[in-house]
Formats: C-alpha cells, sequence, structure tokens
C-alpha cells in the first residue's frame, strides 16, 4: 500500500480546509452547504446508479432503486413548492449541463439563438456549444447597456422582432439587476414561430426562491434553469423548471440520455434538505444577502473606489462589480487579495466601468454569520489591498481574524 501518498492526499486536503476557513470568500459562484446538507453527500448512494427515462420516475434501468423513486419523489415536491412551478428536472449536473438540456431540447440545427454575451456577464451556453461541431446554431448576443449594466431592453426587443431567434436567454454570471423579461417576453409573442424565453438563474436562483429577486417565470419567461451551488445553498449540481409540459418533456429528453445517464444520486437527498431549508428560512436568507451585498457595495465607494451600477444602488443581488482601473490589471489586483486572505473573481467590465475589474459575491459569508457592519468592515480591507495602502501579510492577519469569528452557520437547521 502507498501509505505516503494516502498521508499526502489527506494532508492536502485538510490544509485546503484551514486554509478556506482562514480565508474571506467573496467569490459569487461558491456557497457554503451546512452540515445538515453535506451529511448526504457519502452516503450509499454515491455509488448506485437510478436512472430513469423520460418524466417518469418509476421508468428506471437498474433495479434496487425501490428507495431512490421515494426521495427523488420528495425532491420533485419539494422543487415544484418552492419555486411554485408544475415542472422540474434535476437531473442535470451542472447549471452548463442544465442549460445545454434547454438549448438542445429547443433548438434545431440552423437555428438562431440570442444569448448575452460576455459584455453582460453571460455564460455564452450556445456559443460554447456551437464550438462542436455537432452543434450548428447561428448565435448572437443581445444589446447591452453599458451604463446601467443590463441588457438594453428596447434594442432588445427590437432584435428578437428582426431576427426571429427560436431560443432567447437571458442571465449573467456578473447579476447585478433583473433582466428586461417582460419586455421581452412581450416581443417573443410579436413573432411566429413564438421564441422560447429562457432564463439563466445560475447565480440568483437563491434569491428567487427567497422572493427577493425577479420571478422569471411569472414575469413571461417560458423556462429558467441554473445552479443549485451559488445562492442557492445545496450541492453542486443543476436545475431546471418550467410550467409547459411541452417544454418540460422535449428537455427532458435532450437531458437523458443524451447529456447524463447517471446522474449522481447522492447529489439529490442533499438537494431536498436544501429546498427544505429555502422553504424555512430562504427569504431571511435572501433579504440578508442583498443588505450584505449593498453594504458591501456602498463602503466601497465611499472608499473612493469605482463600483459599477452606482445609479441604481449598486446591487438588487448578491454580486458587487469593481473597477481596478488605475490599480493594476484585474489580475494583479485579485492575486493580491488572495495574499490577503480575501477571495474574489477578477472579471471583464465594459469600457464605461475601466475594462477590468473584479467580481465579489457575500452568499457564503452572509451563510456563516456576517452583517453589514461586518461587510462594511471587509470593504475597508478589500480598499486597502486594491489602492495598495497595505502590505498583504498586515490585511491577511485581519481578514483570518475575521474569518474566525464567523463561527456557524445561518439558516440552516440545529
Amino acid at each position: 500500500m502507498d501509505t505516503a501518498t494516502l498521508v499526502r492526499i489527506q494532508d492536502l486536503v485538510d490544509r485546503h480546509e484551514a486554509w478556506r476557513r482562514s480565508c474571506l470568500n467573496l467569490v459569487a459562484a461558491e456557497n457554503a452547504a451546512s452540515p445538515a446538507v453535506t451529511r448526504f453527500a457519502g452516503t450509499d448512494l454515491s455509488g448506485r446508479y437510478g436512472d430513469f427515462l423520460g418524466r417518469d420516475l418509476t421508468a428506471r434501468k437498474y433495479y434496487g432503486t425501490r428507495y431512490i423513486v421515494e426521495i427523488e419523489r420528495e425532491v420533485d415536491a419539494l422543487a415544484r413548492r418552492v419555486f411554485s412551478v408544475d415542472y422540474v428536472e434535476f437531473r442535470p449536473l451542472s447549471g452548463h449541463v442544465a442549460g445545454a438540456s434547454v438549448i438542445m431540447g429547443v433548438t434545431e440545427p440552423g437555428d438562431c439563438v440570442l444569448e448575452v454575451g460576455s459584455d453582460g456577464g453571460g455564460h455564452r451556453l450556445a456559443e460554447k456549444l456551437v464550438h462542436a461541431p455537432l452543434a450548428k446554431l447561428d448565435v448572437q448576443f443581445l444589446p447591452i447597456d453599458g451604463d446601467l449594466y443590463n441588457v438594453d431592453g428596447e434594442r432588445a426587443a427590437a432584435m428578437i422582432e428582426e431576427l426571429r431567434p427560436r431560443l432567447v436567454i437571458l442571465g449573467s454570471s456578473n447579476f447585478l439587476f433583473p433582466h428586461p423579461v417582460a419586455a421581452l417576453a412581450a416581443a417573443c409573442g410579436r413573432v411566429s414561430p413564438k421564441p422560447v424565453l429562457a432564463y439563466d438563474a445560475s447565480h440568483v436562483l437563491g434569491l428567487i426562491a427567497g422572493g427577493q429577486f425577479q420571478n422569471p417565470l411569472r414575469e413571461g419567461a417560458d423556462v429558467m434553469f441554473g445552479s443549485t451551488h451559488k445562492t442557492f445553498p445545496g450541492p453542486q449540481g443543476g436545475l431546471i423548471v418550467t410550467n409547459s409540459s411541452d417544454l418540460i418533456a422535449r428537455i427532458s429528453e435532450a437531458c437523458y440520455p443524451g447529456l447524463i445517464t447517471n446522474h449522481h444520486l447522492a447529489r439529490l437527498p442533499a438537494l431536498g434538505v436544501a429546498l427544505l431549508e429555502m422553504a424555512e428560512f430562504g427569504e431571511a436568507y435572501a433579504r440578508a444577502i442583498v443588505a450584505n451585498a449593498r453594504a458591501l457595495a456602498g463602503r466601497l465607494a465611499q472608499c473612493g473606489l469605482h463600483v459599477v451600477g452606482a445609479q441604481n444602488g449598486y446591487t438588487q443581488s448578491h454580486t458587487v462589480l469593481v473597477s481596478t482601473e488605475g490599480y493594476g490589471t484585474n489580475k494583479d489586483v485579485a492575486d493580491r487579495l488572495e495574499q490577503s486572505n480575501i477571495i474574489v473573481n477578477a472579471v471583464t467590465l465594459p469600457k464605461q466601468h475601466g475594462g477590468q475589474g473584479l467580481r465579489l459575491g457575500v452568499q457564503e459569508l452572509t451563510r456563516c454569520g456576517a452583517d453589514e457592519p461586518f461587510m462594511r468592515r471587509v470593504a475597508d480591507l478589500v480598499t486597502r489591498v486594491v489602492r495598495n495602502e497595505a502590505a498583504p501579510e498586515h490585511v491577511a492577519e485581519q481578514a483570518m481574524a475575521m474569518a474566525a469569528s464567523l463561527t456557524g452557520y445561518r439558516f440552516t437547521f440545529a
């Protein structure tokens, strides 16, 4: 037995966990799953198969699934309740796979797809798919209002009526404000055949579940998909919801077996617990996230940094965007912050905001106990690093002390 390698792997995992506990994590694409969720991650289900055909949870290829069927019935019912929808597809292994399932379920080769490009923080799912020769789509990007950092609703509506796409995808990885869903749904309604309007909620799924962001299906979107591990504090995975029986049938057919056969069963009870948490605590959690994000953004602006979205209150989500213009490249500044035990993302911004910046998300710190005064102290540390006013090792000491003060999980069951 290679005991040395085993010990080395264990040591690396331990060191990783200890280091991340000593950091202030502001990565907008991550979250801290509660002990109530993570206790299900290593069950016997992690080594089992339970794929099923179509929409019938009982149509299993493998035997030995009698309790797996019951678990997934509970998860399906919980997801429908939390999001107030008729149909759920929980098999996607990520938000990206969920989006690919939607694209493959509703388009044919040669169809036009409109989506948010990199200038608006879009995940660009269709653009990435067409890199494979099998996926032949005409992908174009929706117009962005760089000043407001949002989809330009009037120009996007005109684009829909002119190009008559098969699919329109809203959503952003740098989601600050609700997108103009109602206006674009109306534009889709003026086109025949009517385009499918999809909403990528990967970053704001938890805020939607908590009723603190727009409800895209209520505003006219046909389908919503996203990740279950960002503002939604569950296991890594994806989710698709809709009220259309026709859409969910086509999407599920694309999802299985074309993209997924083994949908990693151990996710499902963990997802069920996360759904229960959101049903019980989601509104309070989402409200705290938005309040903390605004407190962080407001203090960063008071300290003299250029924060995107000032004219609209900086943010209505978990995300804050800060320009690094004048302080080095976004990567240089992000590197200095990591050396200071503050973890962020380097992102591209519209030229109106300097072209380069940082993306900060508050959902994990909020889950672990941070409040608005705490976030203002975080902003002070971030400002000192961005401006190069303090050595990273000195800031790291303060960041470690602040991280150590977050001793538990909120918005979860005892």
